[in-house]
């Protein structure tokens, strides 16, 4: 009887076990979807990343109507537009975006409500942070760029930045200390991976960088809006890639509270070691979105909208993707 009770006991724990191993599958690799298109989630709040070219060289009122009339059709109110690159030193070489209050007058005058954010770039490698002249030397130019030439914000797109680089959340700090508090300041990290990930996965294999929940959160201290690079992933499988942007949208809109958070989605057809166009691209990045959107494991009211890079890259075919996915 002993013996029997025994095997009874196992049994029940096994199917305990069995349960929650499924429940937990279901819950987290299946999930609950509520079955929206993705019009349902779309707030008229998408973003692009725009060329060096508005500001760095003469545009034409029709080239800027063509423009923003392109941004209205496909409900797009924040632009990034490409205003440095940061040098060494941490200035901006002003003829590199010489024709910049001139472009943002007359988009301005098109429509006052479309938010133009000057896009700042460099490789991390490239540039000290650890130096507080270079910080300050950035600053200087965010003031310049927000309050001199009239961008609305500024965008940090400074790659790669880790869980444990310090010193580029002082220079988000000090960057957010000298903005004017009507300037948005917008941040581009990596693809977000959990911290539970990253410890299960080093038995395996050792990280060098990552960004989990605590660079994101570092970063949201002082940045508006949080844009996560969905893409450049070396992901080779369809399903695979709609299965990361779907847990990108779903990990950052639970961990990203009163933050707007953008997903970058690939418009690019340059294709490397790491980036595959036909499998991160507009199709898939939407798709990803919306699944993401559609599980109840994720909080809609944190996500702002998707980010298209780059817009140069767009064309009638991506267009109409875009538009049956996300508009209609």
């Amino acid at each position: 009887m002993k013996i029997k009770g025994k095997i009874n006991w196992m049994w029940t724990l096994f199917f305990a076990v069995l349960a929650l191993a499924l429940a937990l599958f279901w819950y987290f690799i299946m999930g609950v979807y509520l079955g929206q298109k993705g019009s349902h989630f779309n707030k008229d709040h998408n973003a692009v990343w725009i060329g060096h070219e508005w500001v760095g060289e003469y545009k034409s009122d029709v080239d800027v109507a063509n423009l923003v009339s392109t941004l209205h059709k496909y409900k797009i109110d924040t632009v990034f537009v490409h205003t440095g690159p940061l040098q060494t030193d941490g200035s901006i070489d002003p003829r590199t975006y010489s024709y910049a209050v001139a472009f943002i007058d007359k988009a301005k005058s098109l429509d006052k409500n479309i938010n133009y954010q000057a896009w700042l770039g460099q490789i991390r490698n490239k540039i000290d942070l650890s130096d507080e002249k270079v910080r300050h030397s950035i600053t200087t130019q965010t003031t310049i760029l927000t309050v001199l030439v009239g961008f609305d914000g500024i965008h940090f797109d400074i790659e790669p930045v880790w869980d444990d680089d310090a010193d580029f959340i002082k220079l988000l700090k000090e960057t957010r200390e000298t903005l004017h508090e009507d300037k948005k300041l917008s941040v581009a990290l990596a693809e977000f991976i959990p911290n539970s990930a990253v410890w299960m996965m080093e038995n395996f294999h050792k990280f060098k960088n990552y960004n989990t929940q605590v660079n994101y959160l570092n970063v949201a201290k002082y940045a508006d809006q949080i844009v996560a690079m969905a893409y450049d992933t070396s992901i080779k499988d369809h399903w695979l890639y709609k299965w990361l942007v779907k847990e990108q949208t779903i990990w950052l809109t639970r961990l990203l509270k009163d933050k707007e958070v953008f997903i970058g989605i690939p418009s690019y057809d340059d294709e490397t070691q790491s980036f595959d166009p036909d499998i991160e691209n507009v199709e898939n990045g939407l798709k990803g979105v919306i699944a993401g959107l559609n599980n109840i494991r994720s909080k809609e009211k944190n996500f702002a909208g998707v980010a298209i890079y780059p817009y140069w890259a767009m064309d009638d075919k991506k267009w109409a993707t875009y538009e049956d996915l996300w508009l209609k």
